[in-house]
């Protein structure tokens, strides 16, 4: 017997065609001893710049939470060239940008110290945990570099445009160019 024929499926492939995913590559910090407002100012600093732009800023970075996250950052960097060479992946290092760069509370260690008249001062000790994602993307161009770009464009346009709009000298017949000569 012999089954009615089934509507003919399309290939899986050309059926999702999603753009593929780019790999991230995290690392992250946990129980660091120091104040997440605090750290998400050094964090703020570098958050969507480049792995290395970001590793020059926190390297002039006078804050305390500045050693944390540049330890971090690397650690990050490390994975990737890990990741990257072991499983051959296509990736530029140089094209790593830092797409995800958050900041957590973490718990609050807290102690008593003795205050005026007998009465008990809390001393809170917070932590923070930090989470970096690293991500392959194209580098962007700084303005001072578009406009230097903008601006040699315009000259090309510019000569070009003199060049074609210069006459051309005719150019004289050789007969004509003799005659002259002789006489």
């Amino acid at each position: 017997m012999v089954d009615a024929a089934a509507p003919a499926a399309p290939p899986a492939e050309a059926a999702s065609k999603k753009p593929e995913a780019k790999p991230r590559f995290t690392a992250r910090l946990r129980y660091a001893r120091i104040s997440e407002r605090k750290m998400r100012y050094v964090v703020d600093l570098i958050r969507g710049k480049d792995y290395n732009s970001a590793v020059s800023i926190l390297r002039s970075c006078s804050k305390r939470g500045a050693m944390y996250v540049k330890k971090l950052l690397e650690s990050v960097f490390g994975n990737a060239a890990d990741q990257i060479s072991n499983k051959q992946l296509d990736i530029d290092v140089n094209k790593l940008h830092l797409v995800e760069a958050r900041v957590d509370p973490g718990p609050i260690i807290k102690r008593w110290r003795a205050s005026s008249q007998r009465r008990p001062l809390m001393i809170q000790k917070r932590m923070c945990h930090v989470f970096l994602a690293l991500e392959e993307r194209e580098l962007k161009e700084s303005r001072k570099e578009r406009t230097r770009r903008q601006k040699q464009e315009r000259q090309r346009k510019a000569s070009a445009g003199k060049a074609a709009a210069a006459p051309k000298p005719a150019a004289k017949p050789e007969g004509e160019s003799k005659k002259e000569e002789t006489k």
